[in-house]
């Protein structure tokens, strides 16, 4: 489904052309709230309009009870109020550590997203939208490879892989900007799938997710796909100005956790600079 979307205000009030936006794309949060603050912080100095959390962004693991039958998810609730701070809007695609019962209890709004907490939106699997002309595609989902360690529906769920109907509903359309959590398969992308330490049903199910992910990428054929999930930074180019990007998670510096998507600059990409060392004052006394 189409859809044109302000997260920082009403979605019901975009009625405009958006111009030139910058967005910054961020890898697995896993409810970490002081790193989620780091990049409002960073978006906000970048002059980004939106923040889209690329997967693990860790809802519904811990919950705030705000009466006898009302509770919401607390990590979520803090990010909605960073929107409010900030101005920033904010949407996810889901990982493999979400909690997909709770999810999905979330209905569809009209433009195709679901609102988990004010202003904080899940872009559910097949989800496209258009600005300033760049189309953008959603594919969340990953496999656990510890799952056969983890209790079903209470640290592990069944809905956390990409399924083939999933693949169905990103279509063949062309785009220009895929995202996803799990890395697609490519011919020259095989050092995390040979082994994963857990097994071989371990290792088919990180295969199988892959392949999946494969087919929207030839189907789509985006100019760059940017992925979390694997904890680490990197690029890798895919032929014909094509590109991949991983991007690392919470526990590593934020240059390598995120980037920047601006409308109208070249490549689409801006990489976060490293921030400069602290470096001694050279003298002596």
């Amino acid at each position: 489904m189409y859809g044109l979307w302000v997260c920082a205000a009403s979605i019901a009030g975009a009625r405009r052309s958006l111009g030139v936006v910058r967005m910054l794309l961020l890898g697995d949060t896993h409810r970490n709230e002081a790193f989620t603050r780091k990049a409002f912080v960073r978006a906000k100095e970048l002059g980004c309009a939106h923040i889209i959390q690329l997967g693990d962004f860790g809802y519904g693991w811990n919950w705030l009870q705000l009466n006898d039958t009302l509770a919401v998810c607390r990590f979520a609730a803090s990010v909605s109020l960073m929107v409010d701070e900030f101005g920033i809007g904010f949407c996810f695609l889901d990982g493999n550590h979400e909690n997909f019962d709770q999810l999905v209890n979330h209905p569809l709004g009209p433009d195709g997203r679901r609102e988990v907490t004010p202003n904080v939106w899940h872009l559910p699997r097949g989800y496209r939208w258009e600005i300033d002309g760049v189309r953008f595609l959603v594919c969340g989902g990953a496999t656990s490879v510890d799952r056969l360690a983890r209790t079903p529906s209470v640290s592990w769920w069944a809905q956390e892989a990409v399924t083939q109907a999933d693949v169905d509903a990103c279509g063949d359309e062309s785009t220009d900007v895929l995202l996803t959590h799990d890395a697609p398969m490519t011919p020259a992308f095989f050092e995390n799938v040979s082994t994963t330490r857990y097994g071989i049903q371990a290792d088919l199910d990180v295969l199988r997710n892959k392949l999946l992910l494969e087919q929207v990428l030839l189907a789509t054929n985006p100019q760059i796909t940017v992925h979390g999930h694997l904890h680490r930074h990197f690029v890798q180019d895919l032929g014909d100005g094509r590109r991949m990007i991983g991007l690392a998670h919470d526990r590593a510096a934020l240059h390598r956790a995120a980037l920047v998507v601006d409308t109208q600059a070249s490549g689409l990409v801006e990489f976060l600079e490293k921030p400069a060392s602290n470096q001694a004052k050279a003298g002596g006394s």
